[in-house]
């Protein structure tokens, strides 16, 4: 496979001066060993998806450790996340002599013990799979917003050598995680209910998330939802926006929306499975606001900053699609699957910063808001900006 630079690659080597080491957390198959191994070719690598390397290290994570004299890449190290207390130990008695890189597929194995024992000493940082960006250079990289949303951002997916067909593909990669991480880690009993439910999950992308109805749906109690959703989360799979916390004079929707983190994962789910198919679905508007969230996750997490993304809706309807707060500055995004940029489009945008405006508001403001649709051009919308769907990463550059 060619190799695909990552955006985060950029980042990484600037780190070793203020932390002793680093953890790249992501989905499997997202590329955190590939950007790990090429950004520090210098470093010994570990692969603790190896039984032999992983008993060695839980058998005995001082010597094991201590092979590595000026720090190692510790892949998938959620298998091991008893090592890190001992890793902590090397860190605080050789500050500076180490560098370390980890690597995790699931955050609910690695990220309380990261948090407790390498908090002020491990940068944290996320790599999802491929953004637009990232593909650009890239043949089989998508021509159309549609081509796009179908095929996601798997790695894998973008070897020119190896010519995979993306439903296939997906629908192995989703086998697998099911029977590798989920059902390792979470005991779950009626397994044909589980699938159902991740194919229900899929069915509510881009939407208001309602814990209760989707049991009820399976036939399960809101615990059991509550807990199987944490999972997915864990895994990579999907994330939770939360809803803004300023009313601005309006009663607020107070659920989250759900995201799948792989629009070509939600496609696959659904049985989506060319683009004409896609074009017509009903979901289609909801799965073109998925991948325009991810590629803003992506926008973000790629620069090493925290997304600070959330939704805004009021009780009679009103809503911006996003909401990316830095500081006391608001940057509304509103994600439409239209070709054509229509200012009718920018009514949410307008609409949330005149709310913003009349309640004079000293504590946030307003800053320029984007209309992400499905053209080609980059073009004024009053005091807001329409951005091709493809320009998302470029749009939101100079947005710190």
């Amino acid at each position: 496979m060619k190799h695909i630079p990552r955006r985060l690659s950029q980042l990484l080597p600037s780190l070793t001066q203020g932390y002793d080491a680093v953890f790249v957390g992501g989905p499997r198959q997202s590329g955190k060993t590939t950007l790990a191994r090429s950004t520090f070719p210098e470093l010994p690598f570990v692969n603790l998806e190896s039984p032999l390397e992983r008993v060695a290290l839980a058998d005995d994570p001082v010597g094991f450790l201590a092979r590595f004299p000026s720090g190692a890449i510790l892949d998938e190290i959620q298998n091991v996340p008893e090592a890190l207390s001992y890793l902590q130990v090397l860190i605080d008695e050789r500050p500076g002599q180490t560098f370390w890189v980890l690597t995790g597929s699931r955050q609910m194995a690695l990220q309380p013990s990261v948090g407790q024992s390498l908090a002020g000493r491990a940068a944290m940082l996320e790599l999802l799979p491929f953004s637009h960006e990232e593909v650009l250079s890239s043949p089989p990289r998508p021509r159309t917003i549609e081509e796009a949303v179908l095929r996601g951002g798997y790695p894998p997916l973008f070897d020119e050598d190896r010519s995979l067909d993306p439903g296939r593909w997906l629908e192995s990669y989703l086998t697998a995680l099911i029977s590798r991480d989920i059902y390792d880690v979470l005991p779950v009993r009626n397994r044909s209910a589980f699938d159902r439910f991740i194919r229900l999950c899929a069915s509510r992308t881009g939407q208001i998330f309602h814990a209760a109805s989707l049991a009820r749906e399976l036939g399960v109690d809101n615990k059991t939802v509550t807990t199987w959703l944490s999972v997915l989360e864990q895994c990579f799979i999907v994330r939770l926006l939360r809803p803004h916390h300023r009313n601005f004079g309006k009663r607020l929707i107070k659920r989250p929306k759900l995201f799948f983190l792989d629009s070509g994962l939600a496609c696959r789910l659904l049985q989506i499975r060319d683009v004409n198919h896609l074009r017509v679905h009903p979901l289609w508007g909801a799965l073109v606001e998925t991948w325009c969230f991810t590629e803003v996750l992506k926008a973000r997490l790629n620069r090493g900053l925290q997304p600070d993304c959330w939704f805004w809706r009021s009780s009679d309807g009103k809503e911006v699609d996003l909401l990316i707060e830095v500081g006391r500055d608001l940057f509304p995004i509103e994600i439409k699957s239209s070709a054509t940029p229509d200012p009718r489009h920018a009514q949410g945008v307008r609409m949330f910063r005149s709310l913003v405006e009349e309640r004079g508001e000293d504590v946030v403001q307003v800053a320029l808001g984007f209309i992400v649709y499905g053209g080609h051009e980059v073009r004024p919308c009053g005091k807001d900006r329409f951005v091709p769907w493809h320009g998302i990463a470029a749009a939101l550059e100079n947005v710190p």
